[in-house]
């Protein structure tokens, strides 16, 4: 059975390139989450849900900040078609990175007395080494679209798997060493995170190497992308504002709960972030490529599948999480199956939307979906901010909502892949 199964893996692999790289970043990510999903109980159990919820809080700030680093000219770097060119984009995207590290730690020092009123005092005294987090992130992030231009999805999905194990293993080695502290979180985090992006940096040789003195000027190719940062932009900022929103105004009411939120968050996010990684990678680079007249073909068919692959599995989570997530990882997480109960109509429908939102960068159509991700973040936030329910009551509604607003971005997909279509037949 098993020499079977490795048979058709390579006949897939051989058939079809898109199956072949989704495959490969697929078999990576899976491998990282299960080694950490194997770790989580110890670390949950070593730290407790309030300096969970403390990590929570300070990578959520982090996240906001990560999404915009590289102001998004780190997605230019598979629109380029000379390589020359792209990788001017990718320096002015990693000098962008570094702007906003320096920015980043000293806007933490500002802000140190707001952030301690809400949070603790161990959130404002760590928060500035944001910024480290931030060019670690960010510049490993900008790399690996490197790397998915060159179709070297191989060398994406190994260093997905270091940046994995490497942050969860560091957490738990300063754990294990008695560090039982947000700022030993946040150190055994970054450890990992530094290993990824200095790994992939020393790999990239051809991006070291390819001479740009016939290039454009990079401030030729800044002007010739500047949708990404002001339409594209502020897409993924609301987006961040979003997510990492909802983290930080369930941290400000109970930061215990924060901790309960993200482990619960996490966990479904596992089958949704190992189909998405993959395929959203591989679905940008197609589409980028695609000939007239096939985006609605695509965009649907991606749609389909991802239907047919998501309700099974999310279908029997949402019975079994409630016993099984505090049986897996500890008592002193109650509510955690019932928070993630909650956000699998919102998560689940992630499975479907991630991969087609790239389609918005392709057709030029940034601005629905900046109009699109305003209402996304203000029914969210409008939510949590008037809700009259207890928190758990208050996410399950939350599940719900946010679940509906993605059913409509999918129709938007729709309409844009074939209007798209129309404006290249005529």
């Amino acid at each position: 059975m098993f020499n079977r199964l490795v048979a058709y893996s390579k006949s897939v692999r051989k058939s079809s390139p898109f199956l072949k790289h989704v495959l490969t970043l697929m078999t990576g990510t899976a491998l990282g989450q299960a080694v950490v999903f194997f770790i989580m109980p110890f670390i949950t159990r070593i730290f407790g849900r309030e300096l969970l919820g403390e990590l929570g809080a300070y990578n959520s700030v982090a996240a906001v900040i990560v999404t915009i680093a590289a102001s998004r000219y780190d997605m230019a770097i598979m629109l380029e078609r000379d390589d020359a060119n792209a990788k001017v984009v990718a320096v002015f995207a990693l000098r962008s990175i570094s702007v906003f590290a320096v920015l980043s730690t000293v806007t933490a020092l500002l802000l140190k007395p707001i952030v301690r009123a809400h949070f603790s005092d161990t959130v404002a005294t760590w928060l500035p080494f944001i910024g480290i987090t931030t060019f670690f992130l960010a510049g490993a992030g900008t790399l690996q679209y490197w790397y998915n231009r060159k179709t070297d999805y191989k060398t994406i999905a190994t260093n997905r798997v270091q940046q994995q194990i490497g942050q969860a293993g560091g957490q738990l080695a300063c754990g294990l060493l008695g560090w039982i502290a947000l700022p030993g979180l946040i150190v055994g985090q970054t450890i990992g995170q530094a290993f990824a992006f200095l790994n992939l940096s020393i790999r990239a040789k051809d991006l070291r190497t390819i001479d740009i003195s016939n290039a454009a000027p990079m401030r030729t190719l800044v002007r010739k992308h500047w949708k990404m940062p002001l339409l594209n932009g502020p897409n993924v900022l609301l987006d961040a504002v979003r997510t990492n929103g909802i983290n930080l105004m369930i941290g400000a009411v109970s930061v215990g709960s924060l901790g309960e939120f993200i482990i619960a968050s996490t966990t479904v996010q596992v089958p949704v972030h190992l189909i998405n990684s993959a395929v959203s990678q591989v679905f940008f680079q197609k589409l980028s490529l695609i000939e007239s007249g096939d985006m609605y073909r695509e965009v649907k068919g991606a749609i389909i599948r991802a239907f047919v692959v998501g309700i099974p599995p999310f279908a029997l989570f949402y019975i079994i999480a409630p016993w099984l997530l505090p049986l897996y990882f500890g008592a002193s997480f109650p509510n955690t199956g019932y928070y993630a109960q909650a956000l699998i109509p919102w998560l689940g429908m992630l499975l479907v939307t991630s991969p087609i939102s790239t389609m918005f960068v392709t057709t030029g159509t940034q601005h629905w979906m900046l109009i699109f991700s305003a209402f996304y973040t203000v029914v969210p936030m409008a939510w949590l901010w008037w809700t009259p329910y207890d928190l758990l009551t208050t996410v399950y509604i939350l599940g719900a909502l946010m679940g509906a607003c993605l059913l409509v971005m999918t129709g938007m997909a729709l309409v844009g892949a074939r209007r798209f279509d129309q404006r290249v037949e005529n």
